[in-house]
């Protein structure tokens, strides 16, 4: 009899167990169904009618479309949102190619947060320009600087949350420009919110003021893949010629940002 119970309180205790286990590992899903399918079917979602209606509902990312820190409204927004498997950084990964060893690719959320803080990687990022219509070199430098705008190394040690730096990037567009970059990190996510501490010039005319400018990237662990979520906001003159200009350069830093993430694992 009491063998039969302890075999009973075994049995019990496994279920309880393995229910236990089960729950741990389960994580709810980021996106909704309709999600999922459409960036499965389409590879990515974009929206540019600033509804945010693509935002997921992360922290994060919430706080993501809440940055703007103006009166005046931004004139432009958009938002884009993809979806990558790990097992793609991996193959994707330089460091693999390059290594006889095989070492593991870290593809872990503290990856994630070294891999947006490496500004200096981002040197030699290209992009379609829509506005020449053709690939070219978004950025033909890229560092970060100190409180008198010095170079100094990238600063990817560390947890990122609250995290404030500076950094310089000539732009194909743009030319030399100064960025202030904000970051956060929970144990889900990583986001770094990007805006421009210098007056934007096209042509020697000044398309947007400092501040006036941010590109927020929200990066969201979602099981065996990441969910990348993009949001582009500005605020410049109603010249049509410079208007549709800027729409179509900061419409194609999105994609640009993305692709170049993808491949520094």
């Amino acid at each position: 009899m009491m063998g039969k119970m302890l075999c009973s309180l075994w049995i019990s205790l496994a279920v309880l167990s393995t229910g236990f286990a089960q729950e741990q590992t389960t994580q709810e899903p980021v996106l909704t169904a309709e999600q999922y399918a459409r960036i499965e079917a389409e590879g990515f979602l974009r929206t540019e009618d600033g509804s945010f209606s693509l935002c997921p509902d992360t922290p994060l990312s919430r706080k993501a479309i809440a940055t703007w820190e103006k009166k005046e409204k931004p004139v432009y927004a958009a938002e884009n949102l993809y979806r990558v498997k790990k097992s793609t950084l991996v193959e994707n990964s330089q460091q693999a190619a390059d290594s006889a060893d095989s070492f593991p690719v870290d593809t872990s959320l503290q990856a994630v947060s070294r891999v947006v803080r490496s500004v200096s990687k981002m040197q030699g990022m290209r992009y379609y320009s829509n506005n020449d219509k053709k690939w070219a070199v978004l950025y033909e430098e890229a560092y970060l600087t100190d409180e008198k705008r010095k170079r100094i190394e990238d600063q990817t040690d560390g947890n990122a949350d609250g995290l404030t730096l500076h950094c310089l990037l000539k732009d194909h567009t743009f030319g030399k420009g100064f960025y202030r970059l904000d970051y956060q990190q929970t144990e889900k996510e990583v986001s770094l919110c990007m805006t421009n501490d210098a007056a934007l010039k096209v042509m020697g005319v000044t398309g947007v003021k400092p501040g006036y400018m941010k590109i927020n990237l929200v990066v969201i662990d979602d099981d065996d893949s990441y969910i990348v979520y993009m949001v582009v906001e500005a605020k410049y003159p109603s010249v049509s010629f410079l208007e549709n200009m800027l729409r179509r350069s900061f419409y194609a830093r999105l994609d640009a940002i993305y692709n170049w993430f993808i491949k520094q694992f």
